[in-house]
């Protein structure tokens, strides 16, 4: 090994997540289109510029943040940033830069020079994280060759590694079937294209909706090459913006509802859980069947709930 590989493998910063993600690194976060991948990445940007914990796991925050939007024009773009107070993140939108020669896009090996460029748009020092969405566009066309793929990870790695950076790229999921037998079990694997992008990626990320996975909550999941596959339940507050499941709207929805409901044989009537939550009354039925499919309330009768009682 030369002493200039050697200089490229040593980490002079830490990891922004620690054993998640790792300085220098290549991630994927996937989803289908709409699910809320920008909305979810302004929450983690803004927790990880404050160094405030992600999923309990303590962060390091990097030296700066940027976000590089590839597909969308600025307003649409920021709206989630500026939803989680994070006006001043570095930003560049590929879309609204009119000096830029979009036909470059079409030659393969302009690519990772353009990512370069965008790269230098944000004036990210060492130690920086960015966030590009979505990724694909700097992959080098399809997405089912496992070579090309390849090829573009070990490039764009080169490229984080150079600038010591470390890169955050959105990517779709592929079209679901509606049979969710006939859909493959992990989340990682439902990544659109080939699974080059796992291979020679660092961390895949996914975030799934309710109506992909059946569960009443978003469901979000990080898996390294160092760590086993973690899974977390998400919803979202008021503002819209993703947060725990247990600090979310739709939780604090349950809890009024639980809280009124008896441990009584005789239970109590939707009409009063309905008066006393003060829920919108298709939210109250459809969060009871929710708790009753988990084995948190019973029903007992026409209209009446009970919680089970403790032993």
């Amino acid at each position: 090994m030369t002493v200039a590989n050697s200089a490229t493998r040593s980490q002079a910063f830490p990891d922004p997540i620690p054993g998640i993600i790792t300085f220098g690194s290549l991630n994927l976060l996937a989803g289908a289109s709409g699910v809320g991948k920008t909305c979810l990445m302004a929450w983690v940007l803004k927790r990880l510029r404050d160094g405030l914990p992600i999923f309990d796991r303590e962060t390091n925050a990097p030296a700066k943040l940027g976000f590089i939007c590839a597909d969308r024009g600025e307003l649409t773009a920021r709206y989630w940033l500026d939803k989680a107070d994070y006006q001043d993140i570095a930003f560049y939108s590929l879309a609204d830069d009119d000096a830029f020669n979009t036909s470059r896009l079409r030659s393969k090996v302009t690519l990772i020079k353009i990512l370069g460029e965008c790269f230098d748009k944000l004036q990210l020092p060492p130690g920086s994280l960015a966030v590009v969405d979505p990724l694909a566009l700097f992959m080098g066309g399809n997405l089912n060759d496992y070579t090309n793929c390849a090829v573009a990870c070990l490039e764009m790695r080169r490229e984080c590694r150079r600038r010591q950076i470390t890169l955050i790229g959105t990517a779709h999921a592929s079209k679901q079937k509606s049979d969710r037998k006939e859909r493959y079990e992990r989340l990682q694997d439902r990544i659109l294209g080939s699974t080059a992008q796992l291979g020679y990626g660092d961390t895949q990320l996914y975030l799934a909706s309710p109506e992909e996975t059946g569960e009443r909550f978003y469901t979000f999941l990080w898996h390294s090459h160092t760590a086993p596959a973690e899974v977390f339940p998400l919803g979202r507050n008021k503002e819209g913006l993703f947060v725990p499941w247990a600090e979310s709207a739709q939780s604090d929805g349950e809890k009024k509802i639980l809280s009124v409901i008896t441990t009584n044989e005789e239970g109590t009537a939707f009409a009063d859980i309905l008066i006393a939550s003060e829920i919108p009354k298709t939210t109250v039925f459809r969060t009871l069947q929710d708790l009753i499919k988990d084995g948190r309330l019973l029903k007992v009768g026409h209209g009446r709930y009970r919680k089970p009682a403790l032993n």
